[in-house]
């Protein structure tokens, strides 16, 4: 009687610790990029850039860059040429935010138009 209540409590003991390691992992979380590329990368191959700060699930800056083929590769945040290449693409993305005003000619038309509508036309008087 006394073996089986021990394998009991061992039992229990081996499942409190594998939860508890288990819940420490989710905790510290992980991280994308476990290595980063160090070749350069030319913009034009570039489909879309990442950049994540660090969290609660990483505790680095991690920079993802998915090519045009599909591939992604992680690079390396304190290169030189990534931070180019992060600069860049922020202008890049910023530039495409900003609202159009517009094509001044189709403005100046739609000036003389309102103009022309204004002025009453000289017509015949009776």
């Amino acid at each position: 009687m006394k073996s089986s209540h021990l394998a009991f409590l061992w039992g229990i003991i081996f499942l409190t610790l594998t939860a508890v390691q288990a819940f420490l992992i989710s905790k510290t979380g992980r991280c994308s990029c476990i290595n980063v590329s160090g070749t350069k990368i030319q913009k034009k191959t570039i489909q879309k850039l990442e950049e994540f700060a660090p969290g609660s699930s990483c505790s680095r800056t991690e920079i993802i860059a998915t090519m045009k083929n599909g591939e992604k590769k992680c690079l390396d945040p304190d290169s030189l040429h990534v931070k180019i290449l992060v600069k860049m693409w922020k202008e890049k993305e910023n530039k495409k935010k900003k609202p159009r005003t517009g094509n001044k000619k189709q403005q100046t038309k739609k000036a003389k138009k309102i103009k022309k509508a204004q002025h009453p036309s000289p017509g015949k008087t009776t």
